[in-house]
């Protein structure tokens, strides 16, 4: 009950519940990336000899990434309130890019996917890729995003993020019909800036990464209730 004041009276409050609502936190570590490039540049990726077993294993080669950010583009209104100037919201605004960072293999496949996947966005060929970037005048011409045979963007770009079947505080059978994942959709992604790589002398137990920033239109927040697979 509250007091005459509006404020409002401690409760007691056992240390056991405090621990199950406040200690079951998520981790950062548990997601994972989906996409698929549209169909003309899987074609395309195909006659660079990149099949679509390369796309599924740099999927897993993510390493680091962030969940995307919006915030509201706003106005001040002032008026006769003594100085006082208010923050008004007119639209809602995203941040349009995203940055992934990826594990290298020792046979470059990481590399070479997204390589290919920029070099058809500028217009260059296939095969002789080389020979167009040597060429004393680069003869080709940008590839139209939005296209329907020529479009080099994704539908959807997928960051799902999950949990652990269960924590200590909860038994394992309801935890798992109760847990909940937080998937993230990317419309119309594409990767807007391939990053350079750091090479250097150092320990053999390093391993080589390329980071890369997808640009995007918009994103779309899902909360879904995982489900125990039937066996």
């Amino acid at each position: 009950m509250a007091s005459l004041g509006g404020e409002p009276e401690p409760k007691p409050i056992k240390t056991s519940l405090i621990k199950s609502r406040i200690l079951n936190v998520a981790t950062p570590n548990n997601y994972v990336v989906k996409f698929t490039p549209p169909a003309v540049v899987n074609t395309f990726m195909k006659a660079r000899g990149l099949s679509d077993l390369i796309r599924q294993d740099v999927e897993l080669r993510c390493i680091l990434t962030t969940t995307p950010g919006t915030s509201f583009l706003t106005h001040s209104v002032s008026a006769d309130y003594h100085g006082v100037v208010e923050e008004i919201p007119y639209r809602r605004a995203y941040e349009n890019e995203i940055g992934m960072t990826f594990i290298v293999d020792n046979n470059y496949d990481t590399v070479a996917f997204f390589e290919a996947w920029v070099d058809y966005m500028s217009g260059v060929g296939p095969i002789r890729a080389r020979d167009a970037y040597k060429s004393p005048i680069v003869n080709y011409r940008m590839n139209y995003y939005g296209g329907k045979n020529t479009g080099y963007k994704c539908d959807k770009l997928f960051i799902t993020k999950f949990e652990k079947d269960h924590s200590e505080f909860e038994p394992i059978k309801e935890s798992r019909e109760n847990k909940k994942s937080m998937t993230y959709t990317l419309i119309n992604a594409y990767p807007k800036q391939i990053n350079s790589m750091d090479l250097a002398y150092g320990p053999a137990d390093e391993f080589l990464r390329l980071a890369v920033t997808f640009g995007y239109s918009r994103y779309v927040r899902e909360r879904t209730v995982l489900k125990d697979q039937e066996e």
